[in-house]
């Protein structure tokens, strides 16, 4: 089997169109992931009552299903229930109105609130209990205390552990081709269906990721260097 380097380029070329659906897949997931990942992340180490616990359980039970899995029941579930649901709601659209790239969104976006959660609890855990105290005793209430103590001291911690959960997320948005959407790694094979030559075409989906790891490793340095600056300076 022969590497076909013009083969490869139109293959490469291909992938690059659908970088914006990519971007679309993990970027979505990862905010709305962050944000109610950290709001579940606050509850249980607050250990909120009844909330934790359910929390708790519906992180662990979650985690411990495959992704494609969870991706190929929401899209069922998407084809078989989405009109049914539009109708009772006196929606004008159908299951074909809607783009299923949602259908892969939803999937990512619970895949990142989970992973995003113990992330962050993670790093809430790692910082000393006498931090609120602290806090309290100045007359801080304990979202001030937070806001103002906790998050600054967690940030720097939570980063690196972050960064490794974005990079699989951007791998894991490669599996949402099993319903049909077309990204990065559908994209790069495209023209692999004319001659049934998929290598190249797998090749440059893997050297367009490796881009995009390169890139994320690169700016989480940067992010480093500035959370480390701004940890230091509040010590002094």
């Amino acid at each position: 089997m022969g590497f076909n380097s013009d083969y490869f380029w139109e293959c490469l070329r291909s992938g690059i169109i659908y970088i914006p659906n990519t971007i679309k897949l993990v970027f979505i997931s990862l905010l709305t992931g962050f944000i109610f990942g950290t709001i579940i992340a606050l509850i249980r180490v607050y250990k909120v009552p009844v909330i934790n616990k359910v929390l708790a359980i519906f992180v662990t039970v979650y985690q411990g299903v495959p992704i494609v899995v969870a991706l190929l029941l929401y899209n069922l579930l998407f084809m078989l229930e989405f009109n049914n649901l539009a109708k009772f709601l006196n929606l004008s659209k159908t299951v074909k109105d809607v783009d299923n790239i949602w259908v892969g969104i939803f999937a990512l976006t619970l895949t990142a609130i989970c992973s995003m959660s113990e992330v962050i609890r993670g790093a809430l855990l790692s910082i000393d209990k006498g931090q609120d105290e602290a806090g309290y005793s100045v007359g801080l209430t304990k979202v001030q205390t937070i806001r103002r103590i906790i998050v600054p001291q967690m940030v720097p911690v939570a980063i690196p552990m972050m960064i490794n959960n974005i990079v699989g997320l951007i791998k894991a948005s490669s599996v949402v081709m099993a319903i049909g959407i077309t990204e990065i790694a559908a994209g790069a094979i495209i023209p692999g269906s004319r001659t049934y030559s998929f290598f190249e075409g797998y090749a440059a989906a893997a050297l367009i990721y490796w881009t995009f790891t390169v890139l994320i490793e690169y700016l989480a340095g940067r992010l480093r260097k500035h959370t480390g600056k701004f940890k230091r300076s509040s010590y002094d």
